[in-house]
């Protein structure tokens, strides 16, 4: 049998199984089919303001549609298991404290929303992680890695400005997209990648 000649930082990340991703994407997909989720789950204002604190963190695992789950969860997962695989502690704390970061900017900044749901302030989120581990590493294509920054940067902003979102389809015509859900994903990121010097990958 050949010997690994990689450098350890690859070694790591193939070994690397992307636990945290997996299971919050597991959850979403078990929420879709459980018929009480919505009712538990979602963002609703006045309920977090009576005291269901947690539904600023679970409102992140549940979407309104198959399109919306859908989309969400083609950027979270593999921005997500990537980010996990070459930097899993810092991409296990965004992963944990982001969802509460989104409630509660919602709760302090939103407050003429009444109901939020779904994962694509978290799928921005490991997005934003991944582009900022890559332009830290030493043989980075800084460019690419700008371009894709400024993509869902381009994203969020014509989402703010048509008040729908680009990709995903909801059944109900009163649902818009949320950008301060997306850029409090973003901000998450920011945290946890630059208050601690990454290790080179």
């Amino acid at each position: 049998m050949a010997a690994d000649l990689s450098p350890p930082s690859v070694r790591a990340a193939r070994e690397t199984v992307p636990w945290a991703t997996l299971v919050l994407a597991g959850v979403a997909l078990a929420a879709f089919v459980w018929p009480d989720a919505a009712g538990l789950l979602v963002y609703e204002r006045d309920r977090v303001v009576a005291g269901e604190w947690w539904r600023l963190w679970t409102a992140n695992l549940v979407h309104f549609g198959g399109s919306h789950l859908g989309w969400n969860l083609l950027v979270f997962v593999p921005t997500g298991i990537w980010a996990e695989r070459i930097a899993p502690g810092r991409t296990r704390l965004m992963l944990a404290l982001t969802p509460g970061l989104i409630g509660i900017a919602l709760l302090a900044f939103e407050p003429a929303l009444a109901r939020y749901a779904g994962l694509s302030g978290m799928a921005a989120g490991t997005l934003a992680l991944l582009v900022f581990l890559q332009l830290r590493a030493r043989n980075a294509d800084r460019l690419f890695w700008c371009g894709v920054l400024a993509l869902l940067a381009v994203k969020i902003g014509a989402e703010a400005f048509l008040g729908r979102a680009l990709f995903a389809h909801f059944a109900g015509t009163d649902i818009r997209p949320v950008p301060l859900a997306h850029l409090a994903g973003v901000a998450g990121a920011a945290v946890v990648c630059f208050t601690r010097r990454p290790r080179p990958i």
